[in-house]
C-alpha cells in the first residue's frame, strides 16, 4: 500500500496520482469522469488523472463501501498535510464530546482528536459550531440539509447515513444492536 500525502491549509484533499498514458487509445476512466457531473468532459487532461475506483481500492471502507477516511489515517495509509508545504503548525485535541441530547437513539460521540488531524479549529468555529458547550441547536434535520455537521458529511466526508459511526453510545433506552 502506498502513502498519499495531500493538503492545504489544514483542509484534506484527495490527490489522484496520474496515470501512465501513451498513445491515441483513451483510458476507459476518462469517459467515467466525463460523465460524473464534476469533470469537463472537453478538457484532454482527464487522461492525466487516476482511476478513482483503482487509487481507492486499497483504502479501508465503512459498510456501505465508502473509504474510512478516519481508518485510513489510524492505520497509516495516508498522511495529510498540515498545510502546502507540510510544516505548518497545526492545533490538535484529543477532547471528546458526548452528545445526549439524541432521543432513543445511541449518544453521539465527537472525538476532536480525528477531526483537528485533518482541520484546522478555525475550518469549524465559529462559522458552523459555535465553540459554546450545547451551544448548537444539532439535530438530524439540520445535519442532512447541510448545516452542522452535514457541511462535511455526506459530501467530502463519511455520509450521515453511516449512523453508528457517530451514535455510538447506547444508553438505558436506546437499543443495544440498532443497526
Amino acid at each position: 500500500m502506498r502513502t498519499i500525502k495531500a493538503g492545504l491549509s489544514g483542509l484534506i484533499l484527495f490527490v489522484l496520482v496520474p496515470c501512465a498514458f501513451s498513445g491515441d487509445k483513451e483510458p476507459e476512466h476518462r469517459s467515467i469522469l466525463a460523465r460524473d457531473g464534476l469533470h469537463d468532459p472537453s478538457n484532454r487532461t482527464l487522461t492525466l488523472l487516476q482511476d478513482p475506483a483503482r487509487g481507492l481500492k486499497d483504502l479501508p471502507s465503512d459498510r456501505r463501501g465508502a473509504v474510512d477516511w478516519a481508518a485510513a489515517l489510524r492505520k497509516g495509509v495516508i498522511a495529510p498535510r498540515t498545510g502546502i508545504t507540510g510544516k505548518e503548525p497545526m492545533k490538535r485535541l484529543d477532547s471528546v464530546i458526548i452528545m445526549t441530547n439524541t432521543r432513543n437513539m445511541p449518544h453521539v460521540t465527537f472525538p476532536h482528536e480525528t477531526h483537528s488531524q485533518w482541520l484546522e479549529c478555525s475550518n469549524c468555529h465559529s462559522s458552523i459550531f459555535l465553540p459554546v458547550a450545547k451551544g448548537n441547536a444539532i439535530n438530524m434535520n439540520a445535519i442532512l440539509r447541510g448545516q452542522f455537521c452535514g457541511v462535511c458529511h455526506g459530501k467530502v466526508a463519511f455520509s450521515p447515513m453511516v449512523c453508528e459511526r457517530c451514535h455510538d453510545k447506547t444508553h438505558p433506552g436506546s437499543p443495544k444492536a440498532w443497526w
